[in-house]
């Protein structure tokens, strides 16, 4: 009798080395490894240590004895990472129907996907489309991962965390966050210019008090912040600033706000970067009122200017410092700003770029730099950050990108099992992950600030 189980024959439960069969295949699999190092032996929280080149330590001899010069500086900074997990189920009857070529294609007949307890016939038909689609939503995380993003709806933030992305921080949280504040020199950040020029949504909402008022209650995006009348309007208004300006400001990341009290009673709400709408109201408990003014309605960045790729990918170049000459570099670019140099290109000379091989990779360069174009990048700034600073490129050395993750721990492993009550295939994945730059000096970025 068919699909009887036994142990014996068919064995319910199989783990494999989550090194073996998801950190390797799945990464290794995409064309990021000549930019990405991965660090797969991080169980927790870990120091990388970063030191200085000293200079300066060749001086006249003018005195006997020994007189030291010149001195290294050791900083630590850390990187811990955060558990992760993938896991899914599936009925062999309900898969058959959706993957009767790629079956018959590896050998099997319509009766071998019943047997879907059986390991062998799981691996073979399964686990490739698993794979492919473990690795692209590794790679989205690992760049666009962001513990505040918020579910949008109609393109605004909406209080509630998306826990697709909020797991731990990828890169391109990073070097936002890092430009924003700062730590990223502005010399090393180059705007990008669109043939649309990208506007600010701005509000102003002014408070007048209604005799009776307790209460003021002013929502953002979604989530409601409440302050007590105090002596005045305007007091009013800058107490509650002051109790919640923090809290709003730290929410949604690209897609969150900034607040100010210009003047008196006002409270006026910008977004964070161009491009990016919000909604904000404002009531008071018992009579008053609140009067909206200088609003600014958002507008998006366009496609790029004619010739803007290449005057951005050169102006990257022109604003490296002289020590990242010494590595091998890379770019990483947005599919739209690499369409853009190639019609720069076609319409100069109508030759193609060079190419050349990295990491057994055939991938186009740029004065002589490789050049690893992102579409990924694309679809999920335009599906998941509101389309806001959709033109983004990077240049930066391999081993100054971290992927850390603990793929070397036998107890974070690849497991799959057959559940016969319920006639489903079950598989999980689970493991910690967490990225890093090491050295803001080894960067150039373009597209990450209005």
């Amino acid at each position: 009798m068919s699909n009887i189980f036994s142990h014996s024959i068919s064995p319910a439960f199989t783990k494999q080395s989550i090194s073996e069969f998801f950190v390797n295949p799945f990464f290794m699999g995409e064309d990021i490894r000549g930019a990405v190092t991965v660090r797969s032996d991080i169980k927790g929280t870990e120091l990388l240590n970063k030191i200085s080149r000293p200079s300066f330590l060749t001086k006249p001899k003018v005195n006997a004895g020994f007189t030291p010069a010149g001195a290294f500086v050791l900083t630590h900074p850390s990187i811990t990472v955060h558990p992760m997990a993938m896991e899914f189920e599936q009925n062999a009857r309900a898969f058959w129907g959706s993957i009767i070529e790629q079956l018959l294609a590896t050998g099997y007949s319509e009766d071998d996907v019943e047997k879907m307890k059986e390991p062998d016939v799981w691996n073979k038909i399964m686990l490739p489309i698993i794979a492919q689609a473990g690795q692209q939503d590794l790679v989205r995380q690992m760049f666009f991962a962001n513990p505040v993003q918020e579910n949008l709806t109609s393109s605004i933030p909406t209080g509630v965390v998306d826990d697709d992305f909020s797991g731990y921080t990828g890169f391109m949280t990073h070097f936002f966050s890092d430009v924003y504040a700062g730590t990223i020199p502005s010399a090393q950040h180059i705007p990008v210019s669109s043939d649309t020029s990208a506007v600010k949504c701005e509000k102003i909402l002014t408070y007048t008090y209604g005799a009776t008022d307790t209460l003021i209650t002013v929502t953002i995006n979604g989530i409601a912040y409440t302050q007590a009348y105090a002596s005045s309007a305007s007091a009013t208004v800058a107490a509650w600033l002051a109790a919640h300006k923090t809290t709003i400001e730290a929410r949604a990341g690209i897609n969150g706000v900034i607040v100010t009290n210009p003047s008196g009673a006002q409270i006026k709400v910008v977004s964070r970067y161009k491009g990016q709408t919000f909604s904000f109201t404002a009531v008071a408990d018992s009579g008053g009122s609140f009067a909206a003014s200088g609003t600014v309605a958002a507008v998006k960045a366009g496609a790029l200017a004619s010739g803007e790729a290449d005057e951005t990918l050169e102006a990257m170049i022109d604003a490296a410092l002289p020590e990242i000459f010494e590595f091998p570099l890379v770019f990483l670019v947005t599919r739209s700003l690499w369409r853009n140099f190639m019609h720069t290109v076609k319409n100069k000379t109508g030759d193609l770029p060079l190419t050349m091989m990295l990491n057994g990779i055939n991938v186009p360069t740029y004065e002589g730099y490789p050049v690893l174009i992102r579409p990924d990048w694309d679809t999920w700034i335009a599906g998941y950050q509101n389309g806001i600073q959709p033109h983004r490129a990077v240049l930066t050395t391999q081993k100054n990108l971290i992927f850390a993750t603990d793929g070397l721990m036998d107890s974070e492993d690849v497991e799959t099992w057959y559940n016969p009550d319920l006639q489903m295939r079950r598989y999980r994945v689970q493991y910690k992950a967490q990225t890093a730059y090491l050295h803001p000096e080894l960067m150039v970025l373009a597209g990450f600030g209005d």
